[in-house]
């Protein structure tokens, strides 16, 4: 099952991403390096959602045809407040660093077609881009990292500046995810699959609808 932003991202390298539960670990797969060319002097001035349920809405991206949308309680998906961020990022500072960084809310929205078919959209809003991009530093810091065993890539979003596209697979798994800033929204989007194939292209389109979208 897919993993929270942090761990997403992380967790690339571990694969561990099919096999657990959405909280723990910290929205989820996602170098070295940490979101490069983000500031907030570029920023788009971007209006905040005012409830969970606004959030929400945002989150409804088309999806491929076979995949369905899954219950919130499947995979601890849903909305997100300051305790369950806390508890997906798994970090013992955590809660110091979603105080420090404004977190308001989040949400999480997975549609599913089989066990290891499953496609994640993640976004945590904060009360500024300053927020937002802190946070996505954090998510984003091991993206990219070389694991045993696991084959890792990162590529460009050519729709997102500053976006960070990342690639993994073993010979059993396979994921790609894109984590972006867009105004005081940190976002993730995660493809899993049984096979590389097309993955990145998926997961390119689906983070640019989301982004779109907020």
């Amino acid at each position: 099952m897919p993993r929270p932003r942090r761990a997403a991202l992380a967790v690339v390298a571990t694969f561990t991403l099919a096999a657990c539960t959405g909280g723990g670990g910290k929205p989820a797969t996602t170098a070295n390096g940490r979101v490069s060319d983000t500031t907030t002097t570029s920023a788009p001035q971007i209006k905040g959602a005012r409830t969970p349920a606004e959030l929400s809405k945002a989150l409804d991206i088309t999806v491929p045809a076979g995949y369905t949308v899954q219950p919130d309680s499947v995979d601890d998906t849903g909305p997100s407040d300051l305790d369950k961020a806390v508890a997906d990022d798994g970090e013992d500072d955590a809660r110091d660093v979603f105080t420090r960084d404004r977190f308001v809310r989040g949400y999480q929205r997975e549609w599913a077609r089989s066990e290891n078919d499953q496609i994640v959209s993640y976004v945590y809003q904060f009360a500024d881009n300053a927020g937002a991009v802190d946070y996505t530093k954090r998510v984003t810091a091991d993206a990219g990292a070389q694991t045993a065993g696991v084959s890792i890539t990162t590529f460009t979003v050519p729709g997102i500046a500053g976006a960070i596209g990342v690639n993994g697979s073993d010979p059993s798994f396979a994921t790609a995810t894109v984590t972006f800033v867009k105004g005081p929204y940190s976002a993730q989007v995660v493809v899993n699959g049984t096979s590389a194939a097309g993955l990145q292209s998926l997961v390119t389109s689906l983070a640019e609808e989301q982004y779109s979208r907020l």
